[in-house]
């Protein structure tokens, strides 16, 4: 599957390079498919500083999936982390109008009187004296 190029896929790319700079590790495979939200796990050392750049870079507050025991790199020991989900919100495509009738032009009042008054001498014609 070839990378989309949408405004998702770039924020989700993006998002990626700038969490693992802060220490967390992504696990949501990229590009994302539709539906899916970037997951990432971060250590609890970690994890105020990074979910306070979300904040301030204006993200939604990523959603807490719980804590998993995870090899650290560092210290070559087993330690909780904690899972995040960070929405990311799918770009919209306007949907086409079908069915839409279109507005009529605005009417000049003489040719609608006229109209009127050929309409109803049709009608005398046809069934007489009007009731």
């Amino acid at each position: 599957m070839a990378l989309l190029n949408n405004k998702r896929q770039e924020t989700a790319q993006r998002l990626t390079r700038e969490l693992q700079a802060f220490g967390a590790t992504v696990t949501s495979v990229l590009p994302l498919a539709d539906g899916q939200n970037l997951r990432f796990w971060v250590s609890d050392y970690k994890k105020n500083e990074l979910l306070q750049q979300l904040k301030d870079a204006g993200y939604d507050a990523p959603v807490f999936l719980g804590m998993s025991p995870q090899l650290c790199i560092e210290s070559y020991s087993m330690g909780l982390v904690n899972n995040f989900e960070l929405p990311l919100s799918a770009e919209r495509q306007e949907i086409p109008r079908q069915g839409v009738i279109p507005k009529d032009a605005i009417t000049d009042r003489e040719k609608d009187l006229k109209m009127k008054r050929e309409v109803a001498a049709m009608y005398e014609a046809i069934y007489g004296k009007r009731r």
